[in-house]
């Protein structure tokens, strides 16, 4: 690029001849155009500067206005990173270093100069300062990149102990640049001593060569007292020809916040194992990631089973069909908590309730990144609650409906009836025959042992859709869905005749007991459930009234 485009020289001496001299060598180059500037002193020279493209400068050092190494100070000051070459007509060996130790590329002594030393020395003071310029780029990128990371840099003489850090270092322990000692034992002190022995062994691995990279996170004491996490890595550089180490470089890197949520983390991790529902944390697509040791228990399926299974892949038990787990999914899928009962099944086999809460988790964007299953095992308030159910729908005697729960189900078969006139409900009165007699002379014992045994005699002749309660004390009602009249008396005509031809043993005697029974029709027609039972009533009486043993049928 030099050889096509041409150099731009600034030139500022007093002597002429000097300078015409100059000029001379500068055109007899044959590859490198020059264009030479000329100024008699400093003054005019650095005015030039502003006005003109300079690429090097060549300077004498004594002008009207300017003497000695003040000159290179004045020029590099006014002419930043610009390539400075002394000209001068001493040949001071001392002087010249002191020169190139202020900012000069090269010095040569004019007695010297010819051509191809003067061009030489230009090419070589502007490839100099290209390279210092990179150089000073590069470190400026990694100060910054330092500083931008959080990193600090530390240079450690092993030999002599001396350590070197920059800014950063300090900083990210509350001290100002200059206000800690550079040597190993103030690093040393600041060290966490809980933490020295650990980190001295990972120091000493490196050392000797053992490792070849040293990495230790340990705390140290900041400034006001607190500990500041660091995790710190660094290499040995140069050894000796006793391969003794000589000089080691490394960065720190302030990982508080990282451990604080470590720590936070830990502390959720902990809280949760404790809890005794089970939890479970899937990714987006249900695959298990982390689970307690709650959901262990409770599905008996070991962490390390479960840790990339889906949950349905473990516990569905077919109970809940395709579409109880669509809308689930749909809950969720749109970033909604899903909370219902579920049954599951347990590696063994085993069938559970379960009270089940999903949670979508989102990141910061909002995109929902994992699911959190908090799972109760609710079976035994399951069966509670149904216990609690059979207790105040049922006769603890004889299992039957009571009186209530009886009607509100003839309540619910009559409005079927109400929207189908083909739907038609036998319904039937029953009472056994002189009971009070059996608790009389045997005992109230006696009379729920026939109660009982009546019970099991119309469990043994029904179908699953018929319904009977036990309406009083020795009164029973039984409605039977979709039978008609002739239906309704062969049933009540085998209840009658079972009875009475199976007399109950109690305490080694027999008791013979007999049931009257009254039947009616539920239909379209119907008003009210009360009326049918009414009806079935005063059939009931009639056969009474007829002799008892019988079976009557209610008509208008």
């Amino acid at each position: 690029m030099m050889a096509t485009m041409g150099l731009s020289v600034l030139l500022i001496e007093d002597e002429p001849g000097d300078a015409n001299l100059v000029r001379q060598y500068l055109k007899a180059s044959p590859n490198l155009p020059i264009e030479l500037t000329w100024a008699e002193n400093l003054t005019d020279g650095i005015a030039r500067l502003t006005h003109t493209a300079v690429d090097v400068v060549l300077l004498d050092l004594n002008l009207p206005d300017s003497q000695g190494l003040n000159t290179l100070l004045r020029l590099h000051s006014a002419a930043a990173m610009l390539p400075i070459i002394i000209l001068t007509g001493h040949d001071d060996t001392e002087f010249a270093v002191k020169a190139l130790d202020c900012g000069a590329q090269d010095y040569l002594v004019k007695s010297g100069i010819d051509t191809d030393s003067l061009v030489r020395a230009i090419r070589y003071a502007m490839s100099r300062v290209s390279l210092e310029k990179r150089l000073h780029e590069s470190e400026q990128r990694m100060s910054m990149a330092l500083q931008g990371a959080e990193l600090g840099l530390w240079d450690w003489h092993i030999s002599t102990g001396k350590l070197a850090f920059n800014d950063q270092w300090s900083n990210m322990l509350g001290y100002a640049p200059g206000e800690i000692e550079p040597d190993i034992a103030s690093w040393k002190h600041l060290v966490h001593p809980d933490d020295w022995q650990s980190v001295n062994s990972a120091l000493q691995a490196v050392l000797s060569g053992e490792n070849e990279f040293y990495s230790a996170e340990h705390r140290v004491i900041h400034k006001q007292g607190h500990a500041v996490w660091v995790h710190a890595t660094g290499k040995v550089l140069e050894r000796d020809n006793q391969n003794q180490p000589i000089r080691a470089v490394g960065i720190n890197q302030n990982i508080s916040l990282r451990k604080e949520s470590e720590f936070r983390d830990h502390l959720l991790i902990s809280a949760l194992e404790t809890v005794q529902h089970g939890v479970v944390i899937t990714d987006i697509n249900a695959h298990i990631e982390w689970s307690n040791q709650a959901f262990e228990t409770l599905s008996g399926y070991s962490r390390a089973e479960a840790i990339g299974m889906r949950p349905n892949e473990l516990v569905k038990s077919g109970k809940q069909d395709q579409a109880f787990y669509q809308n689930l999914w749909q809950t969720i899928l749109a970033g909604k908590t899903w909370r219902g009962e579920i049954v599951n099944r347990r590696k063994n086999g085993e069938l559970y309730d379960e009270e089940l809460a999903i949670t979508p988790v989102k990141d910061q964007q909002g995109c929902i990144r994992h699911f959190v299953g908090i799972k109760q095992d609710v079976s035994a308030r399951k069966r509670m609650q149904a216990e609690l159910w059979e207790l105040a729908t049922t006769d603890g005697l004889t299992g039957f409906l009571n009186r209530r729960h009886f009607m509100a189900r003839l309540d619910d078969e009559l409005s079927r009836a109400l929207r189908n006139d083909n739907h038609q409900v036998a319904v039937l009165m029953l009472d056994l025959d002189h009971f009070k007699r059996v608790n009389d002379n045997y005992g109230h014992r006696a009379g729920d042992a026939v109660l009982q045994h009546f019970a099991d005699i119309i469990r043994a002749d029904l179908r699953k859709i018929d319904v009977v309660g036990r309406i009083g004390g020795e009164e029973f009602a039984i409605f039977l869905p979709d039978t008609d009249t002739y239906q309704a008396l062969a049933f009540a005509e085998r209840l009658r005749q079972k009875l009475a031809g199976t007399p109950l043993a109690v305490d080694e005697r027999s008791i013979n007991v007999t049931v009257s029974i009254g039947i009616a029709l539920m239909n379209h027609e119907t008003s009210t459930s009360d009326t049918v039972l009414t009806q079935a009533d005063k059939a009931l009486y009639l056969a009474k009234e007829s002799g008892r043993n019988r079976v009557r049928i209610w008509s208008a």
